[in-house]
């Protein structure tokens, strides 16, 4: 899986940082709208971002449907009040009329007096209620609700005073008159007051109907929202979770595979692409620790085997050497050429024993504080000799680096890789040595790179193998890489090479700014 890059300012070529710095003073351009958009679009990719987002819009549906809810109830609050109210005027006015039959049949004082009270309680509550401006009936509604109520009092007044006065209540057509239009007076005031409360329950009713809908769009819009965190809850947190643990589980059982991923750049993205480059790193880990395994036990096995060898092959070099002063001239110039060929093929393979030992022995190892740039500059000293006139050598490590090291394992080491990369070039080409401080990580860099033919793929994973070589017969042991790779590892430090066919190689030694303990 790749991964996009980390640009800076810093990391631009000459001419972009310049362009940026002349926009910066010149002002905002087209690019800087672009940016923010950019950078607009990443952050809602994000999961915590959309998950804020769906809260912020489900708190801000919740908060305006409980406004415009409250503005409802308080509206219905008003009409239910006014409702009751309308219900006491009517029972007001039903009482009324009753102590007004009372009073005709049976003509006590007391009925009459009685109806007049409630007439008066219904009075006050319409005066009362017809300053509740916007209620009821409208201001106009109370006011001939008010005529009535008096037309009402002077009729019943007027019957009481032609009672009093004729003593019979079948006196004469104008009783009767009087008697009749008290009669409609009392109709029209409790057909008014029993349509007022009529008015008022169809307006609750009307009310009640408009707010469903608000009330089911509310529901819909909450469950809409509710399904969209539920889905990305679930296909954008839960789903790779679950994949993440699997694939831990795979990784438990010693298989580094990394997870395919190719979605957006969220948060998961993110887990996903530091779990992949810890599996690498496990990955890689795990091979160093194999290659460690393995060059400790050759390393047992080469040591008795070396030893067994240096015998045989000193007692061969002595008597070639003897049998040649012993002779002198006497010998033909065909045989001594044999005897001198002997001697030269066990120097070879002396030399190949002693590589043996160095690979096996376990020397007193005796890290002090070093100046990287002269260690590297004793080692190109010392193989100085050994460089053809048609290969530069180019140093590029700054003094001051200082870490803890072996001098003379470190100088090895370098030796190899810088023979190695000699031969390589055939004795055309240019040698680089350079180095570097990673404050980020604590590290020293120390790269050596060569103008090589290269290595192809295949090769790669094999060259700090013991005796693994790729020279032809006679020129190599294939044991300096492998010395190499110990002596780093010994320095708490990790190397590894990179090469592409025609395109040279570059061997890269990361080593601790501070030892770590153990």
């Amino acid at each position: 899986m790749s991964f996009a890059a980390r640009h800076t300012e810093a990391a631009l070529p000459l001419w972009d940082a310049a362009n940026i710095s002349r926009d910066r003073r010149v002002g905002p351009g087209p690019w800087a709208s672009g940016e923010k958009a950019r950078k607009l679009l990443l952050g809602l990719k994000k999961i915590r971002v959309r998950l804020m987002l769906g809260f912020a819009a489900a708190f801000l549906g919740m908060a305006l449907f409980g406004a415009l809810s409250y503005q409802y109830f308080a509206r219905m609050e008003h009409r239910l009040l006014f409702l009751s109210q309308a219900d006491s005027m009517v029972n007001l006015v039903l009482e009324a009329r009753r102590y007004e039959k009372n009073f005709f049949l049976y003509h006590h004082e007391k009925d009459y007096e009685q109806a007049l009270a409630y007439l008066g309680q219904y009075e006050n509550l319409v005066k009362a209620e017809s300053r509740q401006k916007g209620q009821g009936t409208g201001q106009d509604g109370w006011t001939g609700l008010l005529s009535l109520v008096s037309e009402y009092r002077s009729r019943l007044g007027r019957v009481h005073r032609l009672l009093a006065e004729a003593g019979q209540p079948e006196a004469g057509p104008v009783l009767d008159a009087a008697m009749a239009g008290l009669r409609q007076a009392g109709k029209e005031l409790i057909d008014r007051s029993e349509m007022i409360a009529r008015q008022e329950r169809q307006a609750i009713s009307t009310q009640l109907r408009e707010y469903s809908p608000l009330l089911v769009g509310f529901l819909v819009v909450l469950a809409a929202i509710g399904a969209l965190l539920a889905y990305v809850l679930i296909a954008r947190l839960v789903k790779p979770l679950q994949t993440i643990e699997e694939a831990t589980g795979v990784v438990a059982q010693g298989q580094y595979q990394t997870i395919p991923w190719t979605k957006g750049g969220d948060e998961i993205t993110s887990l996903v692409q530091g779990f992949n480059r810890m599996v690498r790193q496990l990955r890689h880990n795990n091979e160093q620790m194999v290659q460690t395994e393995k060059l400790t036990a050759l390393g047992t096995l080469t040591s008795g085997v070396a030893h067994e060898l240096n015998n045989p092959l000193n007692n061969i070099s002595t008597s070639c050497q003897i049998f040649l002063e012993e002779l002198g001239e006497e010998i033909s110039p065909y045989h001594r050429e044999l005897l001198e060929a002997i001697d030269q093929q066990v120097s070879k393979a002396r030399d190949i024993v002693g590589s043996l030992l160095e690979f096996a022995r376990q020397r007193e190892f005796e890290p002090r504080p070093e100046d990287l740039r002269q260690v590297v500059q004793e080692a190109v000293k010392l193989i100085k000799g050994e460089i053809p006139s048609g290969v530069r050598v180019r140093l590029e490590v700054p003094g001051g680096i200082v870490l803890e090291m072996d001098r003379a394992h470190m100088v090895q080491a370098l030796l190899n890789l810088i023979m190695n990369a000699i031969q390589a070039m055939g004795g055309q080409g240019a040698l680089t040595i350079r180095g570097r401080q990673d404050q980020a990580r604590s590290l020293v860099v120390l790269e050596v790179e060569d103008t090589g033919p290269g290595m192809p793929p295949e090769v790669l994973p094999r060259i700090f193998d013991p005796f693994f070589t790729t020279k032809d017969v006679g020129r190599g042991t294939g044991l300096g890489l492998s010395i190499t790779y110990g002596i780093v590892e010994r320095h708490q430090g990790h190397i590894t090479a990179e090469s592409q066919p025609g395109q040279g190689a570059r061997f890269r030694l990361s080593l601790p700014l501070e030892p770590r303990e153990g």
